[in-house]
């Protein structure tokens, strides 16, 4: 507890950041191989979010019911959202007006609450896409993205779930899998141990009326436990809710091929590298071009036979990169952590933005991590690194929350694909902003990303 204590009174870590990643930084693939598929690979999905967030403005609505740009456009083209055909009965049935504010309020709560109950279901079971004979969740389309680029005989994707959602995921997983013998679906829950306690404004424990002190979710960087036990040489991580429609999804498929092509290649070269020192049969000046060249990392002091070893023998992960739309949320740079410079996923808050260089840094950032990650998890041995090793613990998160209307501080763990991953070999990539469709709010599966491309762009030519 003590040692809480001390990191809610330290703060937020901040990384100093010495440059922003441009496309001189980025990774660019030689060749494209299937090679890849030789090996044990897995997609890991963080799948754990409720829906709440993605309807927080028809529950607004449905409080205060005051028209707003956002409600106007989401009735305006309801008729658009894959799960309309669920409340079209009923709409019909009862003569329900759209247009009217009394008509707008029985359809918002009967997509939040009564009818479809989607504010309590997890955002991996809300329907998003339309077909010609069927509508999809995220978990359909994950499935089957997988299918395109895993491996075909034995699609293997693990869900991180809540607990409070087991019966309904295994429901829905169990007739999505029907006549398909080669998708094996697998899940976890964020662990209990990985919780965090909260304090309240003076950094003292937060006791509960019952004497106990409240302990919260300690953010996705809890899920390194998760990662940290799948069984597999590659893994490939997506969030839940960044799917796309299958008439655009053709750029998704290639640009995780072309990440794991990048990790098969430079996997190969560490590899190589490591049997040369491990035999001491090496050429420590090959290795330091190597380092620098193609790990971008920059040492301040003279590469040593043991520093070499320290620095290959490490997980690597190939990230893709969009370009920076401003988009909240991390970007990749280049940091400095004391005697050596490499790649970052850094998140804005771990940025002293009241510093002026930090912020000019932070404000050329011409990308961003729209978390697209691949995972190479084995030693050059063949044996699986224990990645909690690898993590940054200073890299946490101090956030301010609310508990039954009394101010909080909650503290979550390092993030995963930020200070979780810190002591990681990067590669990054830039991949199609076309791969990035995710979903906060309900308007998102408005957007181009989440419809049939040809029937909105001929309507768009129409109009």
């Amino acid at each position: 507890m003590e040692e809480y204590i001390e990191k809610f009174r330290n703060g937020t870590h901040y990384m100093n950041i010495v440059s922003a990643v441009t496309k001189n930084d980025l990774y660019r693939v030689s060749e494209l191989s299937d090679e890849y598929l030789d090996l044990d690979c897995v997609k890991l999905v963080p799948a754990s979010g409720a829906a709440t967030r993605m309807f927080k403005d028809l529950y607004a609505f449905l409080e205060d019911e005051k028209p707003t740009e956002f409600i106007d456009r989401f009735f305006d083209q309801l008729e658009n959202f894959a799960f309309y055909e669920d409340i079209k009965d009923n709409i019909e049935e009862n003569k329900i007006d759209k247009n009217t504010s009394a008509g707008r309020l029985k359809i918002a709560d009967n997509i939040v609450n009564s009818e479809l109950a989607y504010g309590s279901l997890p955002k991996a079971l809300i329907k998003m896409h339309t077909y010609e004979d069927n509508t999809t969740t995220p978990i359909d389309e994950h499935i089957f993205e997988g299918e395109q680029y895993l491996n075909q005989d034995l699609v293997k994707l693990h869900f991180t779930i809540a607990e409070d959602h087991e019966d309904l995921f295994n429901q829905y997983v169990s007739q999505a899998l029907q006549e398909k013998d080669n998708i094996n679906i697998t899940y976890s829950f964020q662990k209990s141990e990985t919780n965090t306690p909260a304090v309240d404004m003076d950094n003292q424990p937060f006791y509960l009326e019952n004497g106990e002190i409240l302990y919260r979710p300690g953010g996705h960087g809890a899920l390194l436990e998760n990662l940290n036990d799948l069984d597999a040489d590659v893994v490939f991580i997506k969030n839940i809710d960044n799917v796309s429609h299958h008439s655009l999804m053709q750029d998704t498929i290639e640009s995780k091929k072309i990440l794991a092509s990048a990790g098969l290649e430079v996997q190969a070269q560490i590899n190589w590298y490591m049997n040369d020192l491990l035999a001491d049969e090496y050429n420590l000046e090959d290795i330091a071009l190597f380092i620098k060249d193609r790990l971008n990392i920059t040492l301040k002091t003279e590469l040593t036979k043991d520093r070499a070893l320290e620095l290959l023998n490490r997980p690597l992960r190939v990230c893709g990169m969009v370009k920076n739309t401003g988009a909240p949320g991390g970007g990749p740079f280049i940091v400095d952590n004391g005697d050596y410079l490499d790649l970052q996923i850094c998140e804005k808050a771990e940025i002293n933005l009241a510093d002026n260089e930090q912020q000019a840094i932070f404000n050329e950032s011409e990308y961003f991590n729209p978390v697209d990650i691949v995972c190479f998890i084995k030693d050059c041995n063949g044996n699986k690194f224990d990645l909690r090793n690898y993590a940054n613990p200073d890299r946490y998160f101090i956030t301010e929350k609310t508990y039954q209307g009394k101010k909080i501080k909650a503290l979550e763990h390092p993030g995963l694909w930020n200070g979780a991953m810190h002591n990681w070999n990067t590669l990054f990539i830039e991949v199609p902003l076309t791969t990035f469709n995710p979903v906060k709010t309900v308007n998102d599966l408005l957007d181009e990303g989440h419809r049939d491309v040809s029937v909105v762009r001929v309507k768009n030519v129409v109009n």
